[in-house]
């Protein structure tokens, strides 16, 4: 990690913030789930993914990823060819996504709040796996400034949000339900 002007740039701020709450909304489920004598497993499972997304802003390791496969594909002589293989990639990334979206859903059928807590933080693992892919033209788009930010940093604020509606929507559904 490195401690320099880059490293504390409004967009890297608000990917710390986006995880440390999300993480936080996530521990604070799990725990009061304990508590109140619910599994809490689901909860602790996101925490633990959330977390790793936090480390991962601060460590960006996505780009250490993405880089020790760029020289693995340059010293083959593979990296010019990178572009197809990284839109199949991507294409799987989604499909993959969307099935796993609809067996979230299936999974918690008649538990909305963990539905949806689940679903946003598989898309925002599912980012991070884009972002290590690096394709050229979803760059262009994620890592473009709205103002001093990227979008990228957008949707990460994004999915944490619903990730932490989803944690308190499954207390007071169950709450409501006592």
């Amino acid at each position: 990690m490195v401690a320099g002007s880059e490293w504390f740039s409004p967009t890297r701020m608000v990917g710390l913030a986006a995880y440390l709450i999300s993480t936080a909304a996530c521990v604070s489920r799990s725990m009061r789930d304990r508590r109140e004598g619910v599994s809490a497993r689901v909860f602790v499972v996101l925490s633990w993914i959330q977390f790793a997304l936090l480390l991962d802003t601060v460590f960006d390791w996505r780009w250490r990823i993405h880089d020790f496969w760029m020289r693995e594909a340059q010293g083959h002589g593979l990296y010019d060819q990178r572009r197809p293989v990284q839109l199949i990639a991507l294409v799987i990334l989604g499909s993959g996504a969307g099935l796993a979206l609809l067996l979230i859903g299936r999974q918690f059928r008649g538990k909305l709040g963990a539905a949806i807590a689940a679903g946003s933080t598989l898309l925002a693992a599912g980012l991070w796996c884009c972002e290590c892919l690096s394709y050229h033209f979803v760059d262009a788009v994620l890592y473009r400034l709205v103002g001093k930010v990227m979008i990228i940093s957008l949707v990460w604020i994004s999915l944490a949000a619903v990730t932490c509606f989803g944690a308190w929507l499954d207390g007071a559904r169950r709450r409501r339900r006592n």
